[in-house]
């Protein structure tokens, strides 16, 4: 009855922590990880389950919410595009749970977006079965974004057409999506297996020595030589969104090993920095000051690459452990 009772509690209250965190830019695509935690006490099976139930409250919630709108197609495919991230933030930690044996994280990692590649796939042959429901659509959230932004954008550009820079914002928001939704999976694994791992001695060690296989790079290279050459020919807008959404999972993954980089260089220097500290500086510095924060989003992710070829961990090791 006892063990009962600490289950229940705790489950109340990470799932009030994920309810938080959902209603709460930016912190909404981290709504999963509290969820995950339930697995380090009571398993994987439990944590799933719920999970589940908070996706079930989820949908009930937003079709309640939306219920007047459910009656046209327009109204159904907002609502269905509005449960795209929490139904693949979802299902990217039950794969993660699923697949606790496997041992190649790249694959592991690339796996959690697969149930989220399959929703984007019924999302788009449910939109475009109708000719005239991706045009509405896309005029639908351009006039609310118009609604929002316009008078901001006036004021700091006068004379500027307005829809001219909401269509930009929407081409930016479509390009962004698969690495802002992997970002989200990758922040709440790692919040997840550093508190798994907490009272572990060797996992300090593990982060700062982590790295991706060699070959891994050809991921990062031909997706964005696919950007690239996009630019120069007549494709259509489709595929040059999704070939920068592809590039942009990519970019993130080496942002993960360079983000190993960064930290096996202050630990050499502080053996008592966690990485979990140096993820949450580096997350407030990208997302809190403007300048830095392009510094930190486009030199980790090429500490990634680099690493790749001049192994940036141990340069220097000689000098600063003789010295």
């Amino acid at each position: 009855m006892g063990d009962r009772f600490y289950a229940i509690r705790d489950a109340l209250l990470l799932f009030a922590m994920s309810a938080v965190f959902l209603n709460l830019e930016p912190f909404s695509l981290l709504f999963v990880a509290p969820l995950l935690l339930y697995a380090i006490r009571y398993g994987e099976r439990p944590a799933i389950g719920l999970i589940i139930a908070a996706l079930g409250l989820i949908i009930a919630f937003d079709a309640f919410r939306m219920r007047a709108m459910l009656t046209d197609k327009i109204g159904l495919a907002m609502f269905l595009m509005n449960l795209h991230s929490p139904l693949s933030l979802s299902a990217a930690g039950i794969a993660w749970l699923m697949m606790r044996g496997e041992r190649r994280l790249l694959r592991r990692l690339m796996i959690t977006l697969l149930p989220s590649l399959f929703f984007l796939l019924l999302l788009a042959m449910f939109i475009f079965s109708d000719r005239a429901l991706p045009a509405e659509l896309y005029g639908t959230y351009g006039n609310v974004l118009a609604a929002l932004l316009g008078p901001m954008i006036s004021l700091i550009v006068p004379g500027v057409d307005v829809m001219i820079v909401i269509d930009l914002v929407l081409m930016l928001v479509m390009s962004l999506m698969y690495p802002v939704l992997f970002a989200g999976v990758c922040a709440s694994l790692f919040i997840y297996e550093s508190a798994r791992h907490s009272r572990e001695s060797g996992w300090e060690d593990d982060v700062m020595s982590f790295s991706f296989p060699q070959d891994a790079i050809w991921g990062f290279i031909v997706s964005w030589a696919l950007v690239l050459v996009l630019r120069f020919v007549s494709a259509p807008l489709l595929l040059g969104i999704a070939a920068m959404n592809l590039a942009g999972v990519w970019t993130l993954v080496y942002a993960i090993q360079g983000f190993t980089v960064v930290y096996a260089r202050i630990r050499r220097r502080n053996r008592n920095v966690r990485s979990m500290t140096l993820f949450i500086i580096l997350v407030a510095i990208g997302l809190l000051i403007p300048g830095i924060n392009l510094i930190v989003l486009i030199g980790v992710p090429a500490l990634g690459v680099l690493e790749t070829f001049f192994d940036l961990k141990k340069i220097g090791e000689y000098h600063e452990d003789h010295s």
